[in-house]
């Protein structure tokens, strides 16, 4: 018989936000974004409910403002899609505190049809308080060193996927945040977490 994850269980019984956190911020990092990995499908959206009241969510809480313009922060990623629902978001800053990022898909072929899907990250507005909003409609301010080549998100392949897309992102722990698409204004009903690998 597969255990289910303790965290997946403390989920699925209703723990609050707080304990939620708790749990995850005791863990180490690959415990971490193991439990965050057994967070699938209509869970992913479950736990978008259950942490609205948490924290609000900044831009450091990402990106560090120690970290140097330029350099890459990883964060594994789980969406709420049956096929090709893992993935990695990685994150930078300028020197002057844009942040900005990029979706890596473990599959060559994945990310040469769909493209990079870059995106600004920015303080969400009034009906999203203390959220971050992931904008795929502004154009990366540069590409930092192995990064891929910019496409435009409504270019053939990337409009399917990126196109006038917004992620609206809440903190659920210390380096886990959970979000939801919306696409021109509509929920997309389609869910996500990011972890990050470097704790």
């Amino acid at each position: 018989m597969v255990t289910k994850n303790p965290f997946v269980v403390a989920l699925e019984s209703g723990a609050e936000s707080r304990e939620l956190a708790a749990m995850l911020d005791q863990m180490g990092v690959q415990d971490r974004v193991r439990a965050m990995a057994a967070v699938k499908g209509p869970l992913v959206g479950k736990l978008y409910d259950r942490v609205r009241d948490q924290a609000p969510l900044g831009l450091e809480d990402l990106v560090p403002a120690s970290t140097p313009a330029g350099a890459t922060v990883t964060f594994s990623g789980r969406n709420s899609l049956p096929m090709f629902s893992r993935f990695q978001k990685r994150l930078t800053r300028t020197a002057d505190g844009l942040v900005f990022g990029y979706n890596h898909q473990p599959l060559r072929v994945a990310s040469a049809v769909t493209g990079p899907g870059y995106f600004v990250v920015v303080d969400a507005d009034e009906g999203h308080a203390g959220e971050l909003l992931f904008d795929y409609t502004k154009p990366p301010p540069f590409e930092p060193p192995g990064w891929p080549a910019f496409r435009p998100n409504d270019a053939l392949g990337s409009r399917f996927v990126f196109m006038d897309l917004n992620d609206y992102v809440r903190r659920v722990a210390r380096g886990v945040v959970v979000g939801a698409a919306f696409r021109r204004g509509q929920d997309q009903n389609a869910y996500f977490s990011l972890t990050s690998i470097a704790g």
